[in-house]
């Protein structure tokens, strides 16, 4: 009876010994396999896998720069939702959506941060933070309270001017696109800040950012009186490119150096300037939002796009001005000459798209301005 029970004993524990070693074997085997997969291609860093929610502008999604990330990040799910202006960006934020990147520029980003929308980076997740131009890392709109909001990811210039030099001869000062040579020839961003800066500068204010209401009401005179001369408040780019390569318009006021270095690629004699050396600087980047569920997914997000790969691309195909110092210094002086791109310096040349302290008024102003 007793030997009987004690090899009934016996061969089961045989069987739970030989069960646990399986289960031993079947676990470590799991764990192997996913410590490999969620190790990056190029590093042995291991992340942790889960869905990131991107809120960002078109430019982050196209497939040259977007297949290579979810390529370096196998485990990382990304969700690309596209706003196509600030405006637009900042009510979806304010009505609720949730996200865990959001792309703003310089202008908005107070906006975010007041009305606490995002937390601090933290600098040392980002393996390319040193890469940036110092300038641009210690630019003081991408801080608050010494804390890090937002990692800038390109820079250029706006509210310049891109005319054809077959038809007009130069533009010199902000006063000679409203001539009245050049009637149903000009094309007039439709953006508030940057239509009522560029009137203010055509008739002389030095400080276009601290315009009174008896200063609003002079530039909406200013634009009546000189409405002849306008053929449309344009919204797109491409939109504005393809009226001045038919011939319907001559000049675009509100345009970036990218309208003229398109414009010659396609055969057609265009130049793009700064009248009186004044225009307006743009700064854009990615920041993480206080809802985010994937603070490790976010950062690494963040630091592949100011990596040199999609910097070079950005600069070659977008004419945007790279961050990334390595990326900016690799372009040929003739590229940079053809295409407009600027140094950082230049951000400290001209105007910084700000919002002005009655910009309320300003909207309202507009809002007739373009009404007629």
């Amino acid at each position: 009876m007793w030997r009987t029970y004690y090899k009934k004993v016996k061969g089961v524990s045989k069987l739970l010994l030989i069960i646990v070693i399986v289960v031993i074997l079947i676990v470590s085997g799991i764990a192997a396999y996913t410590l490999t997969q969620i190790q990056t291609p190029t590093t042995s860093r291991i992340i942790s896998p889960g869905k990131l929610v991107v809120f960002v502008w078109e430019d982050f999604t196209v497939p040259d720069v977007f297949d290579p990330l979810t390529k370096k990040y196998p485990t990382l799910t990304i969700e690309n939702n596209i706003f196509t202006s600030q405006p637009e960006m900042l009510a979806k934020l304010m009505g609720g959506f949730k996200a865990d990147v959001v792309s703003p520029c310089i202008d908005f980003l107070p906006r975010l941060i007041e009305q606490d929308m995002l937390q601090p980076i933290d600098l040392a997740r980002l393996s390319n933070w040193n890469n940036i131009f110092k300038s641009i890392r210690e630019y003081p709109g991408i801080w608050r309270d010494g804390k890090l909001y937002m990692v800038p990811t390109a820079f250029g210039l706006q509210a310049g001017v891109t005319y054809r030099k077959d038809k007009v001869s130069s533009i010199n000062s902000w006063a000679d696109i409203f001539n009245p040579a050049y009637k149903n020839r000009v094309l007039i961003l439709n953006d508030a800040r940057i239509g009522i800066v560029m009137a203010a500068w055509a008739l002389g204010y030095e400080h276009p950012w601290n315009l009174t209401s008896r200063d609003l009401q002079r530039i909406a005179e200013f634009y009546k009186e000189h409405r002849d001369v306008i053929l449309k408040f344009y919204e797109s780019d491409i939109e504005a490119r393809e009226l001045l390569a038919s011939g319907d318009a001559w000049i675009i006021a509100g345009s970036g150096p990218a309208q003229s270095y398109w414009l010659m690629s396609e055969g057609i004699e265009a130049e793009f300037v700064l009248p009186e050396g004044k225009g307006i600087g743009w700064l854009c980047g990615l920041s993480i939002l206080k809802a985010s569920e994937n603070l490790e997914g976010a950062h690494l997000y963040i630091d592949y796009f100011i990596s040199e790969d999609p910097q070079t691309y950005y600069a070659y195909e977008w004419l945007y001005g790279p961050t990334n110092e390595n990326v900016f210094r690799k372009i040929p002086e003739e590229k940079l000459k053809e295409s407009g791109i600027v140094g950082p310096e230049t951000l400290s040349e001209v105007l910084p798209l700000i919002d002005p302290p009655n910009l309320d008024e300003w909207l309202q102003v507009w809002e007739k301005i373009v009404a007629g």
